[in-house]
């Protein structure tokens, strides 16, 4: 080979080799920087369905705010936006599952003071006390503690029975000029929660209700709101019975059980005609006319307060009603067909809103259905419902199908259709939820209870699904079961103080009942010495329950429910005067006395002697409605009236 081309081959050789380390060091930069800038097309991907979901959140679109929360999470898990758009919509949609989010946000980032105040507010609401102290300790210790982080502490002290804690918050938030209309509002309402039916603090309620209209003076969506309440106190003609005692049960739920409501509800109490020296019920009737906020429900709110005032003018109202409403838009008729359908007027309901309009939403479509119902058509609403002219979630589908066909007296039908709306909700907790709360309403108690369960078994932290379960066991009435689910719920919140009583209470009833119920059987001369030996339960026991007693009366003196424990726990204890001393300085106003606080409040009258009394008391309890432990404390006093 001559000179040049061995040079040739040398440079080509070269070349070669050039490129192959050129391909290489590419190989190897690709094999380590792809998976980075994999993920970090992910995590902006991710940060873009998060922020389209906090938008949803905003707004109220909850089924956008799921769909967009879920993306962000599925695609980067470990991206701090992903993770406080699933956390952020769990705690506005009241998910005791937002708690593990918002543990393992703080572990990839610091917690915003918006992060803290879902986190404080979703812990108040599941019960974990613990959890909501630190998030509200953080809120108030960090700089430019705001409104909002003192409404929190109000609400957790509410929660604790720290009255004076609870008001010291809500004087921070009245006296802040910085605080909203909706802010004081909510202020406003949490002192409501803490008015109770005693004389000794009715102040707060008068203070409560001032301070509502002066907010219900104004043009703002809190006005309204605050316009509302009053009107609805106005309406509900009752004197308050609320906030005397905390209880496990949602502060909605009706009931006549060993404990009252829970302080913390937010709930008004009713009162009786309008508050002294403020608005009658004519101004609340204009105010809520001339609103510039007011839409078709408030306008329906004002029609009821004119028939308040004067009851000979119904027909005409509701005749004004429907010509208002009946071509408006979708919300407007939902409005009407829900006002139609509370006064029972189900055919004006029908006659108002027919079948076409009906099919605008899904609601309305569920309103024209309980008309229907009212008016016994149960043959039509299982035609539409079969049609599918309006597409329902199988779970809605199935339970109002299940009840029609009860209705038509068709048997199989029904338990066919309750299995299949039983089968489309499994492992949706809410679902389940709603097809629970509809069979109970209706009675199919073995439906509401698998439907009540399985919530709990996907959910146990969801307080609805708990208080299901306790609802079915009071339904029962069998203090067994009762004892069961509130022990179930004491370990989910160990520190509620609803539950301890609830539960202490329960366990306390049922505490040497097989005794009692077995010296029934013995002989008539057996020595009475050795019958009262028998029914007593044992004493570490009973001084372990009055001990918790005791605390949870000290931490919150004006609940009933509590003393109402206590004086239990010193019955049972043969200390009949220290019960009696347990309704000293207390007063309660009469609606709020349940029939198991009147039973147990006249077994410690007839301890004392005052026979009476006792007697006086048994006269105005309702005896079903306690439970047989219960009955047995006055079963004596209930002969001797009879």
């Amino acid at each position: 080979m001559t000179a040049e081309e061995i040079r040739l081959k040398r440079s080509k050789r070269r070349r070669v080799i050039i490129i192959a380390i050129a391909i290489v060091v590419v190989l190897v930069t690709g094999f380590f920087t792809a998976r980075p800038a994999l993920n970090a097309v992910k995590a902006w991907q991710a940060r873009r369905h998060a922020a389209k979901a906090f938008a949803y959140i905003d707004n109220a679109n909850w089924l956008g705010a799921r769909k967009e929360a879920s993306a962000a999470y599925q695609l980067r898990p470990t991206e701090p936006q992903s993770v406080r758009a699933i956390a952020r919509f769990l705690s506005r949609t009241r998910q005791p599952d937002a708690l593990e989010f918002w543990q393992q946000l703080e572990k990839l980032t610091p917690l915003t003071r918006e992060d803290r105040q879902d986190e404080a507010a979703i812990a108040i609401v599941s019960g974990e006390t613990s959890r909501a102290e630190i998030a509200v300790q953080a809120l108030l210790e960090s700089k430019g503690a705001d409104p909002a982080g003192w409404l929190l502490a109000a609400q957790l002290a509410i929660q604790k029975g720290a009255a004076d804690d609870a008001m010291s918050a809500l004087g921070k938030v009245f006296n802040d000029t910085n605080a909203t209309e909706q802010q004081q509002l909510q202020a406003a309402l949490l002192e409501l929660a803490l008015a109770s039916g005693s004389e000794a603090i009715d102040a707060r309620a008068t203070d409560a209700w001032s301070r509502i209209e002066k907010i219900s003076r104004g043009k703002s969506a809190a006005a309204l709101d605050a316009l509302v309440l009053l009107a609805r106190r106005a309406l509900s003609g009752q004197k308050s019975a609320s906030g005397s005692a905390s209880s496990s049960e949602e502060p909605t739920a009706r009931r006549e059980e060993p404990t009252a409501r829970r302080e913390a509800s937010g709930q008004p109490p009713a009162r009786r005609g309008p508050h002294p020296g403020g608005m009658s019920v004519v101004d609340l009737q204009h105010a809520l006319e001339a609103h510039p906020l007011a839409k078709a429900p408030q306008k329906l709110i004002a029609l009821d307060l004119v028939e308040h005032a004067d009851a000979s003018r119904r027909d005409e109202l509701i005749a004004q009603g429907i010509a208002q409403l009946k071509n408006g838009d979708a919300n407007d008729l939902f409005a009407l067909a829900t006002w139609l359908n509370s006064k029972k007027e189900f055919e004006k309901t029908v006659e108002a809103i027919p079948l076409d309009k009906a099919l605008l939403g899904r609601e309305l479509f569920l309103q024209y259905l309980d008309a229907l119902g009212g008016l016994e058509r149960w043959g039509e609403i299982k035609q539409l419902l079969e049609g599918d002219r309006y597409p329902l979630d199988p779970v809605v589908q199935g339970m109002y199908l299940a009840r029609c066909s009860a209705q038509l007296g068709e048997k199989a039908a029904a338990e066919n259709n309750w299995q299949r709306a039983l089968e489309a909700a499994a492992g949706d907790p809410g679902k389940l939820i709603t097809l629970g709360d509809y069979a109970e309403k209706n009675g199919i108690v073995d439906v509401a209870q698998s439907a009540f369960d399985n919530a709990a078994i996907q959910s146990p932290k969801l307080r609805l699904a708990q208080q299901g379960r306790l609802r079915l066991a009071r339904r029962s009435g069998d203090a067994k079961k009762i004892h069961a689910v509130l022990a179930d719920m004491l370990k989910i919140w160990p520190n509620d103080d609803a539950v301890q009583n609830d539960e202490g209470y329960t366990r306390l009833l049922l505490l040497g009942s097989s005794s009692e119920r077995g010296a029934r059987s013995d002989q008539q001369g057996e020595k009475e010495s050795e019958e009262k030996a028998q029914l007593q339960p044992p004493s570490s026991e009973l001084q372990a329950l009055s001990a918790l007693a005791e605390k949870l009366v000290e931490r919150n003196p004006r609940s009933l429910p509590h003393r109402t424990f206590l004086a239990l726990a010193r019955l049972k204890q043969n200390r009949a005067a220290d019960a009696l001393s347990v309704y000293e300085n207390i007063t309660v106003a009469r609606g709020a006395l349940t029939p198991s606080a009147l039973a147990v409040h006249a077994a410690v009258l007839a301890a004392n002697g005052k026979t009476e009394e006792a007697k006086s008391e048994v006269e105005q309890i309702k005896i079903d409605n306690l439970l047989p432990e219960e009955r047995a404390l006055v079963e004596q006093l209930t002969k001797t009236n009879h």
